[in-house]
């Protein structure tokens, strides 16, 4: 029996352009530029989340993300804004812009 869809869908999944698989990451780049692809606004293409966050969703280590994100920065796929406590000089997290391939 052919399956046939009767209601639109829930709006419960993201669009990543095909065109990323073109730039020939590796799995946990991949993994982590979904992941924000996931998260980021519609509109902005920005989104926050932490390095533990990203780690737990995407199941690797916190210095793996760090690799990825800096492969994803330098290949010029998102773009990092740095953000710091100013009064106790503490990371918080950063937010990332995902930078237009299409």
């Amino acid at each position: 029996m052919l399956y046939t869809q009767k209601k639109p869908p829930s709006g419960n999944f993201f669009i990543v352009p095909n065109c990323i698989f073109n730039e020939k990451l590796k799995a946990r780049e991949l993994a982590v530029y979904c992941d924000l692809m996931r998260r980021a606004d519609r509109t902005t293409f920005t989104c926050y989340p932490s390095r533990k966050t990203i780690a737990n969703d995407c199941c690797m280590s916190e210095p793996t993300v760090d690799t990825a994100i800096e492969i994803l920065e330098n290949a010029g796929l998102i773009s990092v804004t740095r953000r710091y406590d100013g009064s106790t000089g503490n990371r918080l997290s950063h937010i990332y812009t995902i930078n237009k391939i299409w």
